[in-house]
């Protein structure tokens, strides 16, 4: 019994000192009050200009616990915006927390890092946000080899993929190589994320328009589910994000696709000047000027003799060796490293 009324007599000082104390501040601050409002206002135009929006929310707390102290500080105090101000408070910190978690370090493996700092983090993914993502859509790391297509033209859009090591080749509905693809700005084989398309979008089967084929001895892969990829970008405000990805990929494609047309160019320029079995000094100062003047390189000068049945030493000297078989030309570029035209075996 002593125990309890030692324990009731010392919460009943305690409540006395706290509302003692309450009591002081009132009167000590009552008649400066509008400092409260001065100095949140002058917080709330700081918080306002931050582009860190933990700053932002930070600040936000701060200039509300202003606004409130204002409120009750009134002769009579004004219980309904003092309110208000601790929801808006609750509302921040919970954003803050989120804010906070999101920041934390998480630990990727070294297949998930490259493929987060290739194709996400430039765009303004968060490492957490990208897990989030790859998780929803089945996400994994593939391999895929030379020669093999990664999705055909007419099929069942299912997957996605971004081309994270090797190169692959995107084939139109004529069978015909539209451009190479290499790591990179423009490596997603496929769209990542159109934010024009309808909401039931995905609800109807849609195929692909195009294929596209592995031409290096290994392409690396990341594959994610097309349907729960879009629905995850639009349930995690991720879609401006998403947009920028996707807008930074054809930005990438059409600058690929400019440099090709100019080696497809030198190909069939190429091709005119040895299908007589004869090449002129003249087509091959010709031929020089051109590779030089754009950049061709010369691996896939080599790749495209090959290609016709040439050695360098034939073209070097100006006339194909009669005696040696002319093999068929193959309908695709062969397969082989984009540096060392090394062909797959």
């Amino acid at each position: 019994r002593c125990a309890g009324s030692n324990l009731r007599r010392a919460t009943t000082q305690s409540q006395g000192g706290f509302f003692s104390a309450l009591s002081c501040f009132k009167e000590r601050w009552s008649s400066r009050c509008h400092y409260f409002i001065h100095v949140g206002n002058c917080i709330v135009l700081l918080a306002i200009n931050q582009k860190d929006m933990l700053q932002l929310r930070s600040l936000s707390v701060t200039a509300s616990c202003c606004g409130i102290a204002y409120n009750l500080l009134q002769p009579t105090p004004l219980w309904a915006p003092a309110a208000w101000g601790a929801f808006f408070i609750s509302c921040h910190l919970y954003y803050i927390t989120q804010l906070l978690r999101d920041r934390v370090g998480i630990t990727l493996d070294p297949d998930h890092e490259a493929a987060y700092e290739m194709a996400f983090m430039p765009h303004g993914f968060t490492p957490r946000q990208f897990l989030k993502v790859f998780e929803a859509c089945s996400g994994r790391i593939e391999e895929a080899f030379c020669g093999t297509y990664i999705c055909r033209q007419g099929e069942t859009k299912k997957w996605v993929h971004y081309l994270m090591e090797g190169e692959a080749m995107l084939i139109d509905n004529a069978e015909d190589k539209v451009v190479n693809i290499l790591p990179g700005k423009g490596s997603w084989l496929g769209e990542f994320f159109d934010p024009a398309e309808p909401d039931d979008y995905w609800e109807t089967p849609r195929s692909h328009r195009v294929s596209f084929k592995c031409i290096a001895k290994r392409c690396r892969l990341l594959t994610l589910e097309i349907r729960p990829l879009h629905n995850a970008i639009l349930e995690s405000g991720l879609a401006e994000a998403a947009t920028r990805a996707e807008i930074s990929d054809l930005w990438g494609k059409l600058r690929g696709s400019h440099h090709e047309h100019r080696r497809n160019t030198y190909s069939a320029m190429l091709e005119l000047a040895v299908a007589d079995g004869k090449v002129d000094p003249k087509e091959v100062e010709l031929l020089d000027k051109w590779k030089t003047r754009h950049g061709i390189p010369e691996d896939d000068h080599q790749v495209k003799l090959a290609e016709l049945g040439w050695t360098t030493e034939e073209f070097t000297i100006g006339q194909r060796d009669p005696n040696r078989r002319l093999r068929p030309l193959p309908r695709y570029r062969p397969c082989c490293s984009p540096t060392t035209a090394t062909p797959c075996e």
